[in-house]
């Protein structure tokens, strides 16, 4: 069995630093596919890249935490802050949603007029995911199934981490290894929900890769972890979550944690040698979309 890779991007949509480097990864070879946020300031800007580029496969990324939602606040009743904002993050959704039983209608509502919108660009999308993984709130999961059903949309991200991340430490500088070890704890907490997760994309016949790499290094993806990532990569398919970005005032402005690792990932997925990597260890890179061809 041959070994598959599919190396995305996230949060393509949220800014147009993020587009560009998304644009110029596509453009060298290495990245295939990409996560596009409804929501994102530059929406309009992602989905031009993406009509320019016919063989780049692009997904949804929905979003339910740290972004002004699609819809109008009065339509989402329970889910918005004082501020006009959604949840800060998965905790803050999951007590919501914990706390008011008709919250489910107005995440519905959100997550709907998101995927509406990215169909209605033209973007077929080739698969889903979420900000900050919340699909792995069940509640989350089954109105993106029931969203998956409508639209026909076969391929999700299994957000759980591939076997062997505790590896990376080795791979990381020392001021690093704090915050890996911190994402990994919280990335291998969330194995919990495992059996649930499987079990419901399973019923609904959708389709995930085997394995999950980035979650525990994202902020700290280098070259040594892309090699080793190579080497030990199992037959089948997996997935490489990335962040690629050019850090400009509108990044900044959003105080994103992930500045200066987007710059680096970014010039890692336009490398050269980087590409090589995959061809030296006989792994085809794709996207969602060619696995259904």
């Amino acid at each position: 069995m041959r070994r598959l890779l599919i190396i995305n991007a996230d949060d393509f949509g949220l800014t147009r630093g993020i587009n560009l480097a998304v644009s110029e990864c596509a453009d060298a070879g290495l990245l295939r596919s990409a996560s596009l946020m409804a929501n994102g300031d530059a929406f309009d800007d992602a989905v031009a890249i993406v009509k320019e580029r016919e063989e780049f496969g692009t997904g949804i990324h929905f979003v339910l935490t740290g972004l002004k939602p699609l819809l109008p606040i009065e339509k989402l009743s329970g889910l918005i802050g004082p501020e006009g904002f959604l949840p800060s993050g998965p905790g803050e959704l999951l007590k919501k949603i914990a706390g008011q039983k008709t919250l489910r209608d107005a995440i519905r509502r959100e997550l709907f007029a998101q995927a509406e919108r990215v169909f209605d660009s033209g973007i077929t999308p080739t698969h889903f995911d979420s900000h900050k993984h919340v699909h792995i709130i069940p509640t989350v999961l089954d109105i993106i199934i029931e969203i998956a059903e409508r639209f026909s949309v076969k391929w999700m991200r299994a957000p759980f981490e591939a076997k062997g991340a505790w590896r990376f430490l080795s791979d990381l500088q020392m001021g690093q290894r704090a915050k890996f070890v911190k994402q990994f704890a919280v990335a291998h907490t969330s194995i919990l929900a495992r059996p649930i997760f499987r079990s419901r994309i399973r019923k609904a016949g959708i389709q995930t890769p085997a394995g999950l790499y980035g979650i525990s290094p994202t902020g700290f993806i280098n070259e040594k972890i892309i090699r080793r990532i190579c080497r030990t990569l199992k037959p089948g398919l997996s997935e490489l979550m990335t962040h690629p970005g050019i850090v400009d005032a509108d990044l900044v402005r959003r105080k994103s944690r992930l500045l200066s690792s987007r710059a680096r990932e970014k010039e890692l997925l336009v490398s050269e040698k980087v590409k090589k990597l995959f061809e030296e260890y006989e792994i085809t890179v794709l996207h969602f979309g060619e696995m259904n061809q």
